[in-house]
């Protein structure tokens, strides 16, 4: 058997963990677990950026109010997006976006081969940079489709690589890149600037501060609310901890309830054998978990979704960090330890999906939203259920059946299981009713999903 060339075996390595991401994106993709949101917006976004268009959210604006020309920079402030483009100009469809964060986490783990490979050696930088890259949070993630929070991974790999590396002004480069993937991110850019301080760049630490505090500032309260009619709610989520501040003691209990937050917490921390508690490098990931802590959101401090994905290069770097001042024997039964506990816990992520012999049968189910989404005509406006709606986006306007109707040419609703944002069966049952009744022709109903045509 021939051997893979020294050079050749990290890139080896990233391109396994790419793959293995990408197949768990697609499994969720053929079995319907991904939805419009985010998908299906994010792929309007890239694809009118693909066409040097103004990023129009019609789906985002018709839903939350803001609009049919509501652009997506007025919801979050993520122009780095437009990047993405290229990947469009190949093949205009949202499988390319989960292409795009495979490639992230791809990349990301080359990033974390080389920065333990400088810190521990060769031997060890294979197996680290292997439990990096099949890191839950990445496998959550992929489960749920896309998002640009990803795209901050490979940055602040590059910029605690820089900085270990010996130059603190890249470092601080790539930290600041950060503004124009996300406004939260801003914090976290921050937070590498609190690290710089402390690590004795003083001016160039108090540079990144100034800037990560100044970006926070303009892109959610000048730009954000510029480009957005309806000045989108982002403070809703934290008014339970803004209205408890007045008595320290409450606020206290809105930052560490419930017992899930801290749940969370341990998943982040064990897989890298708690090190990143006595590392300062772990105080670049503080402001986003502190956020998230203070939100009434679930979602933000739970273990699905995407957020705990910036987490994990902070969470590597901080421990390799603690790491490479162990004593040898203990150095080796960490690297051992993070192995293990990486396939461990893939086995009960959504990496496991890809062995679970369902995920490759087509289900009644799956079967039916087949048929649904051939029922629905290409180049029309059509108002879809969530899970079925990112099928249709490559070629068809979407919008996202919610509690309103929108009266579009076409309408899919699932009247089998509930879906979101509706989440009543039988709403979504007798949502068909009244569809008919303003003049709707039934064009499909297999027990499962109906499809009607104006």
């Amino acid at each position: 058997m021939p051997r893979v060339p020294r050079r050749a075996a990290p890139l080896l390595l990233a391109a396994l963990v790419g793959a293995f991401q990408l197949a768990i994106g697609l499994v969720a993709w053929r079995t319907y677990r991904i939805g419009s949101w985010d998908l299906t917006l994010f792929d309007a976004t890239v694809r009118h950026y693909s066409r040097f268009q103004a990023p129009v959210e019609e789906a985002l604006g018709t839903h939350i109010g803001g609009g049919p020309r509501m652009l997506a920079l007025g919801d979050h402030f993520s122009p780095v997006l437009a990047l993405l483009s290229p990947f469009y100009w190949v093949w205009a469809d949202p499988r390319m976006l989960l292409v795009a964060q495979a490639l992230l986490v791809a990349v990301s783990t080359l990033l974390a081969w080389v920065l333990a490979r400088r810190a521990l050696g060769t031997a060890a930088a294979y197996p680290l940079a292997l439990a990096f890259g099949l890191a839950w949070p990445f496998q959550e993630a992929s489960v749920v489709g896309f998002h640009e929070t990803l795209i901050a991974v490979p940055l602040l790999l590059l910029a605690f690589e820089r900085l270990q590396a010996g130059e603190p002004g890249q470092a601080a480069a790539a930290a600041l890149c950060l503004l124009g993937v996300k406004e939260d991110l801003c914090a976290v850019a921050a937070g590498f600037g609190v690290l710089l301080v402390l690590l004795r760049h003083r001016r160039l630490g108090l540079a990144v501060i100034v800037a990560g505090v100044a970006g926070a500032y303009v892109e959610t309260a000048v730009i954000i609310p510029a480009l957005s009619d309806i000045g989108v709610p982002k403070t809703a989520y934290y008014q339970e901890f803004l209205d408890a501040l007045p008595d320290p003691v409450a606020a206290l209990r809105v930052a560490v309830e419930p017992a899930q937050k801290w749940r969370t917490l341990g998943w982040l921390l064990a897989p890298w054998g708690f090190l990143p508690l006595v590392s300062p490098l772990t105080l670049v990931g503080l402001p986003q978990l502190g956020v998230r802590a203070i939100s009434s959101q679930p979602n933000f401090w739970g273990l699905q979704q995407h957020y705990n994905a910036v987490q994990v290069p902070v969470m590597y770097a901080a421990a390799v960090w603690v790491a490479q001042r162990l004593p040898r024997p203990l150095r080796l039964g960490w690297v051992a330890w993070t192995v293990v506990a990486a396939l461990w816990i893939t086995g009960r992520h959504p990496g496991a999906l890809l062995w679970h012999g369902d995920s490759w049968r087509t289900s009644p189910r799956i079967a039916a939203a087949d048929q649904a989404v051939a029922a629905v005509p290409h180049g029309v406006r059509v108002e879809a259920d969530n899970e079925v709606g990112p099928h249709l986006a490559a070629r068809d306007t979407v919008l996202l059946l919610d509690t309103t109707p929108r009266l579009a040419p076409w309408v899919l609703v699932d009247v089998g299981v509930p879906s979101f944002p509706i989440d009543s069966l039988q709403m979504q049952r007798d949502r068909v009713g009244e569809l008919q009744a303003m003049g709707y022709r039934l064009v499909l109903d297999n027990g499962q999903y109906a499809v009607l045509a104006r």
